[in-house]
C-alpha cells in the first residue's frame, strides 16, 4: 500500500509551544510530557499539523466516511488518495487498515503510544518512548517589508489536497486577513500565555487612501511632513503602550487583560497547514491588486516558496 506521511512528534510540539513562542526548543522529555498533557487535556489542534495519505478508491474513501459517526471529523479525497490529518487519524483508529496504523506508529511513535496508553503513562515510561523529530526548522524562508514566511514541510503527491506547513511572522491585522481563510489548521502565539518578544512593525511609509476604494490604499505617501511626523508618533505610541502593558503586569493585572493595550502593529506568529486547493485560493486573491499590500507581499512570498497551480478555479465561489 502507498502510503505518504508529513509531520513528527516534534510537528505536534511546535505547534502547541508556538502559544509561548518556544517553538524552537527541543528537549524530548518535556516535549513527550507536553504531547500527554495535550492529549489528556484535549487541546487537539496541534495534531492537525501531521498528515497521512494513502493510495485508495473513492469507494474506500465512501467506506470509511460511511462508519464515521462524528460529523467533525475530516477525510477528503483526491485524485486517487485519502487524505486526513493526525487527529482524524486518533479519532477513527479502528476504522484505518493495519498498514496504515503501523506507518503511523513508526512516524509518531511518542504520539500514538500515548493514545494507546489513553494518556496514562508515567514520566518513567515516557523517557523510554522513542520521539521523532523534524529534519530541519524551516525548508525555506522569505523575508518582506512586513514580517517573513518560512516553509516548514510539504507533502505533494500532484493533488489537489498535496498539504503543506508555514510559519508566518506578521502584524496583528496582517494575521486576522489571513486567518478569514478557514480551510486549514492555525496555532499562534498567545498573549495570555507569554510576553516573549513582543515588537512592532513600523511602516517606512503612511500610504493614501484610495478615492475609490474605500477599504484599500493607493501607492502613494502622504504629504510630508505629516508622514514623518506621524511615524515617530507610532513609534511614541508603540513604545508607550509596551511600556504601559509592563507596568500593568508589574502591579498584578493578568497578562490576558493588559495585552488589551497593545495595538494592531504588534507582531504575531503561527503555524498554518493548508492544502493545495485552499493555498491557491489564498494565493489568488491576496497576490491581487486589491489586497492589502502587508499581506498582498507576503502571498507573493508564499507563491515564491511552493507555487501557484490555480486548483481554485475548479470552485465556483
Amino acid at each position: 500500500m502507498e502510503i505518504y506521511i508529513m509531520g513528527s512528534d516534534q510537528r505536534s510540539v511546535r505547534c502547541a509551544r508556538v502559544s509561548y513562542g518556544k517553538d524552537t526548543e527541543i528537549d524530548p522529555f518535556k516535549d513527550k510530557k507536553l504531547l500527554r498533557y495535550l492529549y489528556k487535556n484535549k487541546h487537539a489542534s496541534p495534531f492537525e499539523h501531521n498528515i497521512i495519505a494513502f493510495k485508495g478508491s473513492k469507494k474506500k474513501w465512501l467506506d470509511i466516511l460511511n462508519k464515521i459517526e462524528n460529523p467533525s471529523l475530516q477525510i477528503y479525497y483526491s485524485s486517487g488518495y485519502i487524505w486526513f490529518n493526525l487527529r482524524t487519524a486518533i479519532n477513527v483508529i479502528n476504522l484505518l487498515p493495519e498498514e496504515i496504523i503501523l506507518e503511523i506508529k513508526k512516524h509518531f511513535p511518542a504520539i500514538w503510544k500515548i493514545v494507546e496508553k489513553n494518556g496514562n503513562l508515567s514520566d518513567e515510561e515516557l523517557k523510554k518512548i522513542p520521539y521523532t523529530k523534524d529534519k530541519v526548522f524551516l525548508i525555506e524562508k522569505v523575508e518582506t517589508p512586513a514580517g517573513w514566511i518560512g516553509l516548514v514541510d510539504k507533502l505533494e503527491l500532484g493533488t489537489d489536497m498535496d498539504y503543506y506547513t508555514f510559519v508566518v511572522e506578521c502584524p496583528l491585522f496582517v494575521a486576522r486577513q489571513w486567518q478569514r481563510h478557514r480551510f486549514g489548521s492555525y496555532n499562534e502565539i498567545s498573549r495570555r500565555y507569554t510576553d516573549y518578544n513582543i515588537e512592532f512593525y513600523i511602516p517606512s511609509s503612511l500610504r493614501k487612501q484610495s478615492k475609490f476604494n474605500k477599504q484599500a490604499s493607493i501607492e502613494e505617501p502622504i504629504e510630508e511632513p505629516y508622514n514623518s511626523k506621524f511615524i515617530k508618533d507610532i513609534k511614541k505610541l508603540t513604545e508607550k503602550s509596551l511600556n504601559l502593558y509592563n507596568t500593568m503586569k508589574e502591579k498584578g493585572v493578568a497578562k490576558e487583560i493588559a495585552r488589551g493595550i497593545l495595538p494592531q502593529f504588534m507582531k504575531t506568529r503561527y503555524y498554518w497547514t493548508v492544502p493545495r486547493i485552499s493555498l491557491d485560493n489564498f494565493i489568488s486573491l491576496r497576490t491581487n491588486i486589491h489586497a492589502q499590500k502587508e499581506i498582498r507581499e507576503l502571498a507573493e512570498a508564499l507563491k515564491e516558496l511552493v507555487g501557484y497551480r490555480k486548483t481554485e478555479k475548479k470552485n465556483i465561489l
